[in-house]
């Protein structure tokens, strides 16, 4: 039996880790199967979709139903994966004629009987939610994961990407790839549904988080991307307090050339104390990921962030004195209910001031299973999306600033596709996926044997854009 398979990940960056979990158990049995990765969902030659959902507003649980169906009408066998299995809507399930396995959380044991043809055991009002999932997974360390691909057949041809032996991680040839350090989210946010769908923080160990950096090392990765839902939080359910420091240094002392960056701070738990101890380290990557959500004290307590104006202004000020390359990428929700023109105007001001390198600009709507969509006071559509008019402009006019000041300047960076006279790269400072890269002639690049996922030496010249990557809005939680 063949098995041949696609993957569509409608999630984001910390859900592709998943999915590239459960695409390596799958090539786990390549030794056992004949097992081949068809890059078109839609070709003939390809049998089974997996398609990684989101669940995280509304509109993302649609674009799930959207996508199954669509696939589900061209007869593709499919394998649900992702947040949509924790908010699932059972009777669309049920109307599904091709459905054939749920993937919980973390939890991979039905690969093996669709990949090897044995019995399904697929039970549609079984299915466990996201939490109960990560509690029973027998998928709990990596050591567990790497002994479970010590095939005979491991080395086979059994995925490919751009030309490229990967196994599961996909972003290798880039150069990067992505860490998840821990599941779920122990706070209450009230636009925010993840720990309803993903449950209460769970750690790896600090050990565990270090044997995955060794192997990513190992195959050939130089940047690494340390994900969660709330890194900052790191380790609380684990060792009773935060760790991200201790997991930072540990990673920092490992050998090796490479840097890595962590996503998704925030100024509530970590102290001037934990950033002068980042400053201290290596191979840190100044990258501050900070999804702020909003300047106005008045809209961070309805929306239940833990921490005020004074404290942010003396976070940023604090980045920008002692990390002087520094890279602040946030986000904000316009028209959260409550939003005044006063509101509004500090949040204005707020960007005026610290000039982030990266911003991601939100609209807000009610999520029904969100708290926020009891709150009183919304705002008109008409008014919120007047506010996002005004307030982009400004952004754009910053960025077009901050590229000027970058002209003629030597730069590094990641090759990220090439044409016949130009190529794309990644800044080293810019995130992948979510900011923006250069779209700068070959002639300004210093190496003349470019690949992709190449680090790079150039120089912008006066002609020069910005690429704004596929994913520029992705939600910050």
């Amino acid at each position: 039996m063949s098995f041949r398979f696609s993957a569509i990940n409608l999630g984001c960056s910390k859900n592709m880790v998943d999915l590239e979990y459960a695409i390596g158990e799958i090539l786990k049995f390549s030794d056992r199967a004949p097992i081949e990765y068809i890059e078109d969902p839609e070709s003939r030659e390809c049998e089974y979709v997996i398609v990684n959902t989101c669940g995280f507003l509304s509109s993302a649980r649609q674009e799930s139903e959207e996508t199954l169906s669509y696939y589900d009408s061209l007869g593709k066998k499919l394998i649900l994966m992702g947040c949509y299995v924790s908010v699932k809507d059972d009777a669309f399930l049920a109307s599904l004629k091709n459905l054939v396995s749920i993937v919980p959380f973390m939890s991979y044991s039905v690969i093996e009987e669709l990949v090897l043809g044995k019995k399904s055991k697929f039970n549609l009002g079984a299915i466990v939610r996201a939490k109960q999932a990560h509690k029973e997974s027998k998928e709990k360390t990596l050591s567990n994961y790497l002994a479970s691909i010590e095939a005979p057949g491991k080395w086979k041809k059994a995925f490919v990407w751009r030309g490229d032996e990967v196994r599961a991680y996909m972003h290798a040839p880039f150069g990067y790839e992505y860490l998840k350090v821990a599941e779920g989210c122990d706070n209450n946010c009230t636009f925010c549904i993840i720990p309803t769908i993903r449950g209460r923080q769970t750690s790896r160990p600090i050990e565990a988080i270090v044997e995955e950096v060794k192997v990513m090392l190992s195959q050939g990765i130089r940047e690494i991307q340390i994900i969660s839902q709330d890194t900052t939080r790191y380790g609380t359910d684990l060792y009773g307090e935060p760790r991200l420091i201790e997991m930072l240094e540990a990673i920092d002392a490992i050998p090796g050339d490479f840097t890595y960056r962590v996503y998704y701070l925030y100024p509530d738990i970590l102290t001037l104390s934990h950033l002068e101890k980042l400053s201290k380290l290596q191979k840190f990557l100044p990258y501050f990921d900070i999804p702020f959500q909003h300047a106005s004290e008045n809209i961070l307590k309805l929306m239940w962030r833990h921490y005020d104006r004074t404290h942010i202004d003396s976070f940023i000020e604090y980045i920008r004195a002692h990390f002087p390359n520094s890279f602040i990428r946030t986000a904000f929700i316009i028209g959260f209910p409550g939003e005044t023109e006063t509101d509004f105007q500090i949040l204005m001001d707020f960007v005026e001031k610290y000039r982030f390198e990266s911003v991601g600009i939100f609209q807000y709507h009610d999520e029904p299973l969100a708290a926020s969509s009891k709150l009183p006071k919304k705002v008109d559509d008409t008014i919120a999306k007047n506010r996002i008019n005004t307030i982009n402009p400004l952004l754009e006019k910053i960025l077009d600033e901050k590229l000027d000041a970058r002209k003629w300047k030597k730069q590094y960076g990641y090759v990220m596709d090439t044409g016949w006279t130009t190529v794309i790269i990644r800044p080293e400072l810019a995130a992948p996926e979510v900011d923006d890269y250069d779209e700068v002639l070959t002639s300004d690049i210093v190496e003349k044997d470019i690949d992709i996922g190449s680090y790079v030496e150039y120089t912008l010249s006066e002609w020069v854009a910005r690429d704004i990557w596929a994913e520029k809005h992705q939600f910050s939680h």
